[in-house]
């Protein structure tokens, strides 16, 4: 009885030594889905019911569905509902926004489609297509010459960048996060990466993402 209480305790240690990527519960174990990824976003209300009404409302639903000839394709760092929630909320006491919103058509149809295009990608980005990060530097410092850099549709870029952690003690023997950082923003928070529709890959960022920081 003793031997398996210590064994129990043994297992429970281990398993919290390792530092793992926040998650975004896409419902199933799998990362693949047999839809396109609005399908997807659409079947999961609690995480992108938002994102959607957003996508929609932008006039950007064939990007998301495959639909675009030159884009069939893409790669979305996600936009959580919860982001949209926020800035929503926070439109009630911004004074550089000259009106306050209460549900996503009230934002316009410009503004929407701006945040979206920041966040999309051409062509499928897995995290195993990403670098490592050079251990000897943070990520924004001059002389770290790792990570990846991400141009989105809107312009801008970011970098990209896997990161090891430490088990049972051995550096690098545990779970391999995906990590962003905007030169404009600082670090980008990240939940889920790898989630795979048909026409492409969505890396779901955290509840804590600002919209736009990106």
């Amino acid at each position: 009885m003793m031997r398996a209480i210590i064994l129990i305790l043994c297992c429970v240690w281990i398993l919290s030594a390792c530092t793992q990527q926040d998650v975004i519960n896409s419902g199933v174990s799998s990362p693949y889905h047999d839809c396109n990824m609005m399908d997807y976003m659409r079947g999961d209300t609690y995480n992108w019911e938002l994102t959607v009404q957003m996508i929609e409302h932008a006039g950007l639903t064939d990007l998301f569905e495959g639909k675009v000839d030159t884009m069939p394709v893409i790669t979305f760092w996600g936009i959580p509902s919860y982001s949209i929630q926020r800035f929503i909320f926070d439109s009630h006491e911004n004074e550089d926004l000259t009106k306050v919103y209460t549900k996503v058509s009230d934002i316009p149809k410009s503004l929407c489609r701006e945040f979206l295009l920041k966040h999309v990608t051409k062509g499928k980005i897995l995290k195993e297509d990403i670098a490592y990060k050079n251990k000897e530097f943070e990520i924004n410092e001059s002389g770290q010459d790792g990570g990846t850099w991400i141009t989105c549709l809107a312009g801008n870029r970011f970098i990209a960048y896997r990161e090891g952690s430490d088990y049972a003690g051995v550096p690098d023997a545990g779970e391999v996060s995906l990590r962003c950082w905007s030169p404009s923003w600082g670090k980008i928070p990240m939940s889920s990466p790898d989630i795979q529709p048909t026409n492409g890959v969505v890396h779901a960022l955290n509840y804590s993402y600002r919209l736009g920081h990106i």
